[in-house]
């Protein structure tokens, strides 16, 4: 699959290269610096790539890499034990991206975007894969994707992996929107999955859109999240943004609400599922570089594990994410950057989401509740190259019902640690 995968992006590239080959041919003869003859000369002996259909306009190639490095620690303390302690540093390449993206005609478009990096799990080194058609007709206005691509769940889960204020997601972004993302009852709702998508505008109503989806009941984090599964998960959304005029100066804003209903979204360990819904309202002010994120995540989980037949869960959680954009001139721009999460899982189990991007655990303990702050600074040389540097404090307590905590009637709490730097360049 990889190497199928990097030979298609290979060859992508090559009828970009020849395209441009044969334009600057083209102006060279029109100079006079090369002949008719020797042009066309030229343009024999070279290697020329040539698309599949007649009808492509266009072919884009776009990617990206960022590295990481981190350094995590984690203390358990608990009334019958001695602290612990543990801790994890080293590199890691956590999205290298590769894309093409072609424009066959007629309003269809079709997008592969591959990621060799650490981040993607589950998905084949598949980040998008999606043909596209467009219409826009009198009441109809909008894009069908059909393919592997993210649902509307979660705000900063929707923002491209390259675009994060914050150097990672939040602890409440990996636990609503991520099958891996808590320690309990594995959760499919939410990130990448397979289906059909529309992304529509209420051209009615300027700046109002909505968005519909069917897709997989398997999503990313998730084992097989490209093989056929045994049941639907459906999505709705419902936003407004626009860009307001306030005593001459202009501050734009987004606010809007996803729904999602996953009627075999909650697997648990002895295979039985349940069903899954949810609702994530958000809202985005930017204004003169200031820029506020605020989301926030209800979900209802059937539960089917040992000792918990059917039991509801309600967990509930919330981001709140500022940061001020500042030119520094010949330097580029720098960007401080704070944000709040917490989740109350209500006995399904959460770690921090430090630990789940490093691998540490702090004692393999299910915790009900966390929270966690994040401060730290972008810099922007130029706008294809991006470094970062931040340290985020997680605060975890009381054991979790049904996690793998042995000292359930014990108050345990545990802090973590993590301090993270990443470089990353565009093309």
């Amino acid at each position: 699959m990889k190497k199928t995968i990097i030979g298609l992006l290979v060859a992508g590239a090559a009828f970009a290269v020849s395209a441009q080959e044969k334009a600057l041919l083209e102006t060279l003869v029109k100079k006079g610096m090369l002949t008719q003859q020797e042009a066309a000369q030229i343009a024999k002996d070279s290697v020329s790539v040539s698309p599949a259909a007649k009808s492509t306009k266009s072919i884009k190639i776009f990617g990206g890499g960022q590295g990481w490095y981190t350094w995590s620690q984690g203390s358990v303390r608990q009334p019958s034990a001695h602290p612990s302690l543990s801790q994890t540093s080293g590199f890691t390449l956590q999205y290298v991206k590769l894309g093409v993206e072609a424009d066959v005609g007629a309003g269809w478009s079709g997008t592969i975007i591959t990621d060799f990096g650490d981040g993607i799990k589950g998905t084949n080194y598949l980040d998008t894969v999606v043909a596209s058609k467009k219409i826009d007709l009198d009441y109809i206005n909008g894009r069908l994707d059909l393919g592997l691509r993210k649902v509307n769940m979660g705000y900063e889960q929707n923002m491209c992996d390259f675009g994060q204020l914050a150097i990672d997601r939040s602890v409440a972004t990996y636990f609503f929107t991520r099958a891996d993302g808590n320690d309990g009852v594995l959760k499919n709702f939410g990130s990448r999955t397979v289906g059909v998508f529309w992304d529509g505008n209420i051209t009615q109503v300027p700046g109002m859109y909505y968005s519909a989806a069917m897709t997989s009941s398997v999503s990313e984090g998730s084992e097989n999240v490209l093989t056929a599964s045994n049941s639907l998960s459906f999505w709705a959304a419902l936003g407004y943004k626009k860009v307001a005029e306030i005593n001459g100066e202009s501050i734009s804003y987004d606010v809007g609400i996803n729904f999602g209903y996953a009627p075999q979204g909650s697997v648990a360990d002895n295979g039985r599922t349940g069903s899954i819904w949810g609702i994530n309202p958000y809202a985005s002010i930017n204004w003169r570089g200031l820029t506020f994120i605020g989301e926030f995540f209800f979900q209802q989980v059937e539960q089917y594990s040992a000792g918990s037949d059917g039991t509801c869960r309600s967990p509930m959680g919330a981001n709140a994410t500022v940061a001020y954009k500042m030119d520094v001139g010949e330097w580029g721009a720098i960007e401080p950057v704070a944000r709040f999460s917490f989740v109350a899982s209500n006995g399904l189990g959460v770690r921090s989401a430090s630990e789940l991007a490093s691998g540490s655990d702090l004692g393999l303990l299910s915790y009900d509740n966390a929270a966690t702050i994040f401060v730290g600074v972008n810099w922007y040389p130029t706008s294809a190259v991006k470094t970062s540097i931040g340290y985020e404090y997680g605060y975890l307590y009381d054991n979790a019902t049904q996690g793998s905590a042995t000292n359930a009637g014990e108050s345990v709490r545990a802090y973590s640690n993590c301090v993270r730097a990443q470089v990353q360049v565009l093309f």
